[in-house]
């Protein structure tokens, strides 16, 4: 789901809240416009590959050996406590198993329970024009991206990611966050027409 929202602020002269206030006081508070940029998607089915594979011709991937595959723990829970002494997984590790050699172990390719961090994101945009005099126009702007700090965790870097290879001893851990992700940040801007 992407959605956009532009709502000019009923604040100022003429306007539902403050009609009868001054100029100079609406030259600073009226006038303003809020534009938001809503961004949601489920996260990614997961695909549970083997740290050591020993199948000769193909992708080995492990025995799936019980219905309970997650921990119980969030991703947010798993992420915090990844450099502490004892990192947590995600995955139940005991409901996985090595299928031995030359087999191609019996796990799909993706578990559509399990599926990595989704996108919930919001921009979010501040802005009013201001006409100083006739000819003229100034535009004043500030831009906050990821508005709500919202995480989005990553289980590796690496194709297939290692934290996702049944076998290796950070299984389940999140040791990233995903790629493209940015933490919130803040953007001002100015621009004088004439």
């Amino acid at each position: 789901l992407a959605a956009a929202v532009i709502v000019d602020m009923p604040v100022g002269r003429k306007q539902w809240i403050g009609g009868n206030m001054n100029r100079a006081l609406d030259a600073v508070v009226g006038g303003w416009s809020i534009a938001t940029m809503i961004t949601e998607q489920s996260g990614q089915p997961m695909a549970i590959s083997m740290a050591s594979p020993r199948l000769a011709n193909g992708g080995q991937r492990p025995n799936v050996v019980c219905p309970q595959l997650k921990s119980g723990l969030s991703m947010n829970a798993v992420a915090m406590s990844w450099q502490s002494a004892s990192p947590l997984s995600f995955f139940n590790s005991s409901c996985f198993a090595d299928p031995g050699d030359q087999n191609p172990g019996n796990a799909p390719r993706y578990f559509s329970g399990l599926r990595s961090e989704g996108i919930h994101n919001a921009d979010l945009n501040l802005y009013k024009s201001f006409v100083p005099k006739e000819g003229m126009k100034l535009d004043v702007r500030a831009e906050i991206f990821n508005f709500t700090n919202h995480p989005r965790f990553a289980f590796g870097n690496y194709s297939p990611p290692p934290n996702l290879a049944f076998g290796n001893s950070q299984f389940g851990e999140i040791t990233n966050d995903a790629p493209g992700y940015s933490p919130r940040s803040f953007q001002f801007g100015l621009r004088f027409e004439f």
